[in-house]
Formats: structure tokens, C-alpha cells, sequence
């Protein structure tokens, strides 16, 4: 999941393999698979750092359920 905030406050956490795109418009839109979008204002370079550390921890779990 990675959490980001709307226009007006709201927080969101959203299923980070259901994005299909996400675009700078100037605010941020994250489009979900099933056609839903969200503006946010996050940043593209800080949803990258989320997705980027969610797979981190993936990848760590994994090591550990190994040994």
C-alpha cells in the first residue's frame, strides 16, 4: 500500500499493483486499473520512493522467510 494525500486533506492508501498510471499535471493523477483516479498532492518522485521501499520490504521478507 502506499499512502498518499488528496486535494482537500483526505488521506488515501491505495493498492500500489492495482496503479496503471500516474501522470503531473500539475498536481498528481494516480489512474487505478478499474478506471478510478485520484488527484493527489504527492509528488510523482515521492510515490516512486513509496513503491521503491514497498518492494525493499518485500524483497527483505523474503530473504528472512528463506532462512
Amino acid at each position: 500500500m502506499i499512502c498518499v494525500e488528496r486535494l482537500n486533506g483526505e488521506i488515501l492508501y491505495l493498492n500500489w499493483l492495482q496503479v496503471e498510471l500516474i501522470e503531473q499535471i500539475p498536481e498528481t493523477k494516480i489512474r487505478m486499473m478499474n478506471g478510478d483516479y485520484y488527484l493527489v498532492k504527492d509528488s510523482v518522485e515521492s510515490i516512486k520512493d513509496q513503491v521503491t521501499g514497498f518492494f525493499q520490504r518485500c524483497v527483505s521478507i523474503k530473504k528472512e522467510m528463506q532462512i
